[in-house]
């Protein structure tokens, strides 16, 4: 996969992922799908204008760290602490069958030649 996940596509599967019967569940990824979109703009900016702008106040010109980056900042732990907040339910993981040869310890005499 290459790029950024679609924003549907995100939606999709965290909904899949709760109780879609708890309002307070649905409306928590309604909010996470929100900042997300918030995140991506504000990124877009920042690659656009750079990571350090230039400031011109009257006869002063000064370099500083832009703004938004601060803001992207405060938007991530938001969205980190309300996706702990959410109850996600387990997924159906397919169990991998195990095999009684270890996983690549030790090589066989056919690898050495």
């Amino acid at each position: 996969m290459s790029g950024a996940v679609k924003i549907m596509d995100l939606e999709k599967q965290l909904m899949q992922r709760i109780n879609q019967d708890d309002l307070l569940e649905v409306d928590k990824i309604k909010r996470y799908i929100a900042i997300v979109k918030q995140i991506r703009k504000l990124q877009s900016e920042i690659n656009k204008a750079g990571v350090i702008t230039t400031t011109i106040n009257a006869s002063q010109e000064f370099i500083k760290t832009n703004p938004a980056i601060n803001e992207l900042n405060k938007l991530t732990k938001t969205l980190i602490t309300l996706e702990n907040s959410i109850k996600f339910e387990k997924m159906e993981v397919p169990e991998i069958p195990k095999d009684n040869k270890k996983d690549n310890d030790e090589p066989e005499v056919s690898d050495l030649y």
